[in-house]
């Protein structure tokens, strides 16, 4: 989607909480590849975390780092994983459901044909 649409929407990850900390939730698949970190307690622990993240997922969009207070996770009730699609108007034109049941990337890829037909 990132590729498709890049020239005409501007994509932003934001990293929030670790997921997966080694000291909160384990998982085996974490373990066997070798991902173990201990949950942040400050800002650069956090944003290293976080570009290690980016890189061996090799997500190639910005990605903006939540301060270790957890705002933007907090006010967008964005943990684990939640997609959005912000109007020109700064509106929210699509809020999907918390994943990771809810985070359906098909559904963000219409309303984003949506908005961008609608655009001209």
């Amino acid at each position: 989607m990132y590729n498709e649409y890049k020239d005409r929407v501007e994509f932003l990850t934001v990293y929030i909480r670790e997921a997966h900390a080694d000291d909160g939730w384990r998982t085996k698949p974490n373990m066997d590849a070798g991902i173990v970190f201990n949950e942040p307690t400050t800002d650069a622990e956090r944003t290293e975390v976080a570009s290690v993240c980016q890189t061996a997922l090799e997500i190639d969009m910005p990605m903006a780092i939540d301060s270790i207070d957890n705002d933007v996770e907090e006010k967008y009730i964005s943990i684990p994983m939640r997609l959005f699609l912000v109007d020109p108007d700064g509106k929210l034109a699509y809020v999907g459901g918390e994943g990771p049941f809810g985070f359906k990337p098909e559904e963000l890829d219409e309303a984003i044909k949506t908005m961008v037909g609608s655009l001209g």
